[in-house]
């Protein structure tokens, strides 16, 4: 969709039905270092009904100085089926991930089949967030966890601790908002809502995330370029390769 000569923005498109019972798509991504890689879904994604499990993996290694973004749009779970979506993450040096996941519990009439998640970030000195949630048909049920609420969305960053947009009043888009700081480097916003999305936070807030992080990058590529200058026979470039990515789907291959 765009790029210039230390990344690109890619675009997600789906050639097949997926997620089909018993699909297994998995994501992988390697951002080198120094480079910058923003992923868009162009539409949502339905984890369609039937007998065997789906899931919907991906694997990101984000390399030194390097920002990873990714604007996911829903996943919709249908009735009976079982779905894991799930998202690892590897930060190295002051590379940074900005993520946004939805997630929607049923198609139109429906109240949603099994949904697990789980989130697995860690960067060269340890974990930075490790979340699992089981939103599963009797799991959600259960007093405090999700009740008759159908739909999520969630913004991750790590690697940086940036501070919500806006905060609106308590209940004024859904039942709930908030914002965690992580112990470490990074913060996590999520919405939680009945129906269909009417998030008007989670949105906003990514873009101005996203800003923020390429703002930060800019000025670090910047500096690199005039260091790389000042030394003798270098010059300006050498960057290197600007990020890879590979897609691949068990049994239904769909192109990278």
């Amino acid at each position: 969709m765009d790029q210039d000569a230390d990344g690109a923005r890619v675009g997600l498109i789906a050639t097949r039905a997926l997620l089909l019972s018993g699909d297994d798509v998995r994501i992988e991504v390697v951002v080198a270092p120094g480079a910058w890689l923003d992923v868009v879904e162009t539409t949502g994604t339905i984890a369609y009904e039937g007998p065997a499990p789906s899931s919907w993996t991906i694997d990101a290694d984000v390399g030194d100085g390097a920002v990873l973004t990714w604007a996911g749009m829903p996943l919709v779970v249908s009735d009976e089926i079982a779905t894991h979506r799930g998202t690892h993450i590897r930060l190295h040096g002051t590379g940074k991930v900005l993520m946004q996941e939805k997630v929607v519990l049923g198609r139109a009439g429906q109240t949603g089949g099994d949904l697990t998640t789980s989130m697995d970030a860690s960067d060269d000195t340890g974990p930075v967030q490790v979340e699992y949630l089981d939103l599963g048909r009797q799991s959600r049920q259960m007093p405090g966890v999700f009740g008759s609420l159908r739909s999520m969305d969630t913004v991750t960053a790590l690697g940086w601790t940036p501070e919500p947009s806006g905060e609106p009043d308590a209940g004024s888009t859904g039942p709930g908002e908030t914002y965690f700081p992580l112990d470490r480097s990074g913060a996590v916003l999520r919405w939680m809502g009945i129906g269909r999305f009417r998030d008007k936070l989670c949105d906003s807030t990514f873009a101005a995330w996203r800003e923020d992080a390429m703002r930060d990058y800019r000025r670090q590529r910047t500096a690199r370029r005039l260091r790389r200058a000042e030394e003798p026979g270098l010059g300006e470039g050498g960057c290197g390769p600007a990020a890879d990515t590979t897609a691949s789907a068990a049994g239904r291959g769909i192109p990278a």
